[in-house]
């Protein structure tokens, strides 16, 4: 997490800068904070967090945000310093599942800020869960034009979270992949008037008619027809899934977004499969179960993945992609 201390520094610095200025313009000095207020505490942990003291400024950081918990007070563009100081606090002195806890209550309630799921995804990073990781900066870089004034999105190949991830080649591909998408519409692009669109692999998920919104979708490749057969056949040889994870691998994870759609480009030709996992809901009556549906083996498990996060499974068949037209998947459910 050490590459995102400057961006914090520098907002710090910003609103002083600011409440400066105001108490300046105004005719009768500001009264002060009260001690125990959220603003007070505020400043007395970034006065600690800005000496890199980051043990001594949990304490703090964490009153004030609990009393934001209780009543709001700070400005928006405060309450995501806080949370984003103290979920770092917390993250470089070790306690990883407090980091965890304090960015998700930030995503819960600015899940528009990119640094919260940037930040999530470090610590997943330091808990070396990459598939958590990869799914929270596809969110990152999907919000990255809601950066605060003055702050530039992060480089994680730059960041020492990410450092033990720079020979993986799953890793690689992926910061290739989301670097390539427009901000804001990494799951459902518009082409601009001169600018058509690459062939891409396009998808839409519904539950009846509702769209899936928070899957989590994972794109597969083969490395040539033999391999996508032998995936397709689900073969139960111990010899044939040895091959299978020589021959194929994950490249890609993205969320689905608000209207169940995603989109994978600038992809080579070749031979791909998409699976994805989501919730059910309402829950089947009947226990774990399989069923085939819109060409998907659809497997619930009636617990959540070992995520802790889903408890549904959909896997697509082989397909081979051009590079010349569009390949699309519609899921119903």
């Amino acid at each position: 997490m050490s590459s995102l201390r400057l961006p914090v520094f520098a907002l710090v610095f910003l609103f002083a800068a600011r409440l400066a200025f105001s108490q300046q313009q105004s005719h009768p000095p500001a009264a002060p904070a009260p001690a125990d207020s959220a603003a007070s505490l505020f400043a007395r942990g970034s006065k600690l967090y800005l000496a890199q003291k980051y043990k001594e400024a949990i304490g703090p950081y964490q009153q004030a945000l609990d009393l934001e918990k209780q009543h709001s007070t700070l400005s928006p563009d405060l309450f995501r310093v806080l949370v984003d100081n103290l979920g770092i606090s917390y993250g470089l002195t070790g306690d990883l599942k407090r980091s965890r806890e304090v960015f998700e209550y930030g995503i819960s309630k600015d899940g528009a800020f990119p640094l919260f799921h940037y930040n999530l995804a470090c610590t997943y990073a330091e808990m070396d869960d990459l598939d958590r990781a990869l799914s929270e900066l596809a969110l990152a870089y999907r919000n990255k034009q809601n950066m605060n004034p003055g702050e530039e999105f992060p480089d994680p190949r730059l960041d020492d979270s990410f450092h033990r991830y720079l020979k993986n080649r799953r890793f690689l591909d992926f910061l290739k992949f989301v670097e390539q998408q427009p901000a804001g519409q990494s799951a459902s692009p518009q082409a601009g008037a001169d600018s058509p669109l690459p062939a891409a692999i396009r998808g839409k998920l519904l539950h009846d008619i509702v769209p899936i919104a928070d899957a989590q979708v994972t794109l597969q490749v083969f490395n040539d027809e033999a391999c996508a057969k032998l995936f397709d056949m689900r073969s139960d040889s111990p010899e044939d899934a040895e091959k299978l994870a020589k021959c194929s691998r994950d490249l890609f994870t993205v969320q689905a977004d608000e209207k169940g759609e995603f989109v994978f480009s600038g992809l080579q030709p070749g031979w791909y499969a998409v699976r994805f996992l989501w919730n059910i809901d309402p829950k089947p009556s009947t226990g774990p179960s399989a069923d085939f549906i819109s060409g998907f083996l659809v497997v619930y498990a009636a617990q959540p993945d070992v995520s802790g996060r889903y408890d549904t499974l959909a896997q697509g068949p082989a397909f081979h992609f051009d590079a010349v037209q569009d390949h699309t998947i519609e899921f119903k459910y």
